[in-house]
C-alpha cells in the first residue's frame, strides 16, 4: 500500500535564480508508486510565498496530476523575527516565468489545510517537509495535539557535525525561521531528519541538465531556463563547478527508501537567542559529558551516511529519465 504524504516546500522552479531543487523533489515523489500525494503547501523560503505558490500550481498542472496546492502566508512564525527575515518576503528583482498567481486566491490556507488532512488521515500520513517549518508550526497552533495524527516528519534540515550552509552555525531551512523549527522539534511528532551532512553527497550537474535540456518538451524547456541560473549565478564557487546538491530529493527519497541511510538518534534542539548560532541545530547524541549525565530523550533520527549509487540510480530513473522521456 502506497504512503500517504502531504509535502511543504518552497519551490524556486519557475523563478530565475531561485534554488529549483525542491521541484526536482516534487516530480521524484510523483513518480514513485511508494507514496501517494495528499496535498503540497507552500512556504516563504528560497522564494516569497507568492512565488512558490505559482510555481508549485505550475508544476502541477503542467505534469497534469490531481494534488491540491495551498500556500502559507508572507512572514516567519515569530513577529520579531519576521523583523528580521523580512527580505524573504520581497525579492522583486528575481524573474518570474511561471504565470503569478494571488495568494489570495487560496481562501483554506496551508496550516489549516494540513490539520484538516492530517486528521482526515489520522496515524496513515508523513510530513515531508523540504523547506522552512512555518506552516507546521501554525499548524501546530491550530490543532496541538496534531503529533497523535502524524506518523512522521521527513525534514530536509538542519547539520547535524557539519557547518551550516547559509552561516557557519546554521543551514537554510532552520535559520530561514528558527522558531517554528524549535515549536516542531519539541511537538513530539517522531523526526527523520535529513541534514547537510547527507546532502552534501548528492550532485546534479550540468550533464544532468544537458540531458533534460535535449528533449525538446516545453516542460523539459522550462526545466532547463531555470535550472540553468542557479548552475550560474549561485556565490558558491563548489556548485558553480560541480552542480547542485540534491538537498530536498535526498529527503524525498529517505521518506520511502530509508534504508538508503544509516540514522543516529538524537536530541535536537534549535537556537534561537544566538549572536552568531541563530537557526543551528544542536544535536545531543548522548556523546558529550552533559548528555552522559542527563541522557535526554531523542527527538529526531539523524541521518549521517547515504548509499550515494542507490540514490543516484533512484533520482536518475525517477527525475532525470523521466524528464528525458516526456
Amino acid at each position: 500500500m502506497a504512503k500517504k504524504i502531504l509535502i511543504d516546500t518552497d519551490p524556486a522552479m519557475g523563478t530565475k535564480g531561485g534554488d529549483p531543487e525542491d521541484c526536482f523533489a516534487i516530480m521524484l515523489a510523483m513518480n514513485s508508486p511508494e507514496v501517494e500525494i495528499l496535498g503540497i503547501t507552500t512556504v516563504q523560503g528560497n522564494v516569497p510565498v507568492e512565488r512558490g505558490y505559482s510555481n508549485a500550481s505550475y508544476l502541477v498542472e503542467n505534469l497534469k496530476k490531481d494534488i491540491p496546492v495551498h500556500t502559507g502566508r508572507p512572514g516567519t512564525y515569530d513577529k520579531i523575527r519576521n523583523e528580521k527575515r523580512k527580505w524573504l518576503s520581497q525579492r522583486q528583482e528575481m524573474e518570474q516565468i511561471t504565470p503569478m498567481l494571488s495568494i489570495d486566491t487560496d481562501t483554506k490556507g496551508a496550516p489549516s489545510f494540513i490539520v484538516e488532512t492530517c486528521i482526515a488521515n489520522s496515524r496513515d500520513i508523513e510530513l515531508v517537509t523540504i523547506g522552512p517549518l512555518t506552516n507546521i508550526a501554525q499548524a501546530l497552533d491550530i490543532e496541538p495535539s496534531l503529533s497523535k495524527h502524524v506518523n512522521k516528519i521527513t525534514m530536509m534540515a538542519g547539520a547535524a557535525t557539519v557547518q551550516g550552509n547559509v552561516t557557519p552555525a546554521a543551514e537554510f531551512n532552520i535559520w530561514a525561521d528558527p522558531e517554528s523549527a524549535s515549536k516542531v522539534f519539541k511537538s513530539g511528532i517522531p523526526i527523520r531528519m535529513v541534514p547537510l551532512d547527507v546532502c552534501h553527497k548528492t550532485r546534479f550537474g550540468r550533464e544532468h541538465l544537458n540531458q533534460i535540456g535535449k528533449n525538446k518538451h516545453p516542460f523539459c524547456q522550462f526545466v532547463q531556463e531555470s535550472v540553468d541560473p542557479w548552475l550560474k549565478i549561485n556565490p558558491n564557487q563548489d556548485i558553480i563547478d560541480q552542480g547542485l546538491h540534491l538537498y530536498d530529493s535526498l529527503a524525498m527519497a529517505l521518506c520511502f527508501f530509508p534504508d538508503l541511510a544509516d540514522y543516529k538518534n538524537a536530541f535536537v534542539s534549535v537556537e534561537t537567542q544566538g549572536e552568531f548560532t541563530d537557526g543551528e541545530t544542536v544535536c545531543e547524541f548522548n556523546n558529550s559529558i552533559m548528555g552522559q549525565i542527563f541522557k535526554p530523550e531523542p527527538n529526531a533520527e539523524v541521518a549521517l551516511e547515504i548509499d550515494v549509487e542507490g540514490f543516484n540510480k533512484i533520482f536518475e530513473e525517477r527525475v532525470t529519465g523521466f524528464l528525458s522521456n516526456l
